[in-house]
This record gives C-alpha cells, structure tokens and sequence, in this order.
C-alpha cells in the first residue's frame, strides 16, 4: 500500500502541472510546481468584473514591458481596480512575483507585457480566493522565465498592511 500511495503522490503534481496551462495573446504560463489557492478570504469576483480587473492589472503592474528581471529579483505592488456601485470600496489587491528561473546562460530575462498578465490572469481564473504558485512563461514554446506569484484580492483598503 506504501509503494502505491508514493506512485499517486509522484504523479499527481506532474497530471496537475500537464492540465493547468494557460495562454494568453504571445505568452503560455504553465504551472511548473503547485503552491496552492487561498481557502478563504475575499473572492476575485469581490473586487470587480474581470474586465475592471484585467484593465487594473494594464494600467499597474503590466502597462507596458516590465523589463530585464534577475534571479532572485521581487515585484511587490497594490492594484487598485476601479470602484464600482455594484462592488465593495475596498477595490484593491495584492500582486507580486520572485524570480526563480530564467533561461539557461543568461543573466536576466524580459516579462513582456503578455507574460505579467498572464501570470495574474492564472492565478485569476485558477484560484477564488487567490493564491500562490510557481509559473514558467514562455512565447513561442520556449522557456522565457519561472516566478513564484502571489495575486491576491484580500488586501483593501489600498492594500493597507505590509506584503
């Protein structure tokens, strides 16, 4: 019985990575090691409609090229989503990424536009709550960069509070 609960466990990870993979216009995110979804807390649909937060996530943290990112290098901000009637006041959340990986021989690599929303959206549409998880981005089938993300929507007011 030990030997065949060790098998499940091994595959597991590998059959969750292989069907969780995302695309979004030139980036693929693939979930490269699972940290898991919040259980709890503020919901995603909270803040707002998905088009209030992806057009927050473009004008913050993915507006433009986000540059050269090093191993080891941290993006930590507060996304304030557009306030609505029809959502709590406290429009606001948590994003941020550390930089595990990036392509062999190199020294740094680019997360375009396309990779930093693609990194929220997976975490978006995996997770209610948010959540943590380690993502590779490539374009084109390759391997660009791999980062720990943390999107979470349980930070209002303006994401008051240390990160």
């Amino acid at each position: 019985m030990q030997s065949n609960l060790t098998t499940i466990l091994a595959v597991v990870p590998f059959l969750t990575t292989a069907a969780l993979a995302t695309s979004t216009g030139n980036a693929t995110v693939e979930n490269t090691g699972f940290h898991g979804c919040f259980q709890g807390g503020e919901k995603w649909t909270d803040l707002g409609s998905s088009d209030q937060i992806y057009n927050a996530l473009d004008s913050n943290a993915c507006n433009n090229e986000t540059g050269d990112w090093s191993v080891g290098e941290v993006l930590d901000i507060c996304i304030t989503v557009e306030k609505s009637s029809n959502f709590n006041t406290d429009n606001s959340f948590h994003f941020s990424w550390t930089i595990t990986s990036v392509p062999d021989g190199k020294d740094s690599s680019n997360v375009s536009h396309d990779v930093c929303v693609a990194f929220a959206k997976y975490i978006i549409n995996e997770c209610t709550y948010g959540g943590i998880v380690h993502l590779t981005a490539g374009v084109d089938g390759g391997k660009i960069i791999s980062a720990d993300v943390t999107a979470d929507p349980q930070r209002g007011p303006n994401c008051g509070g240390d990160f």
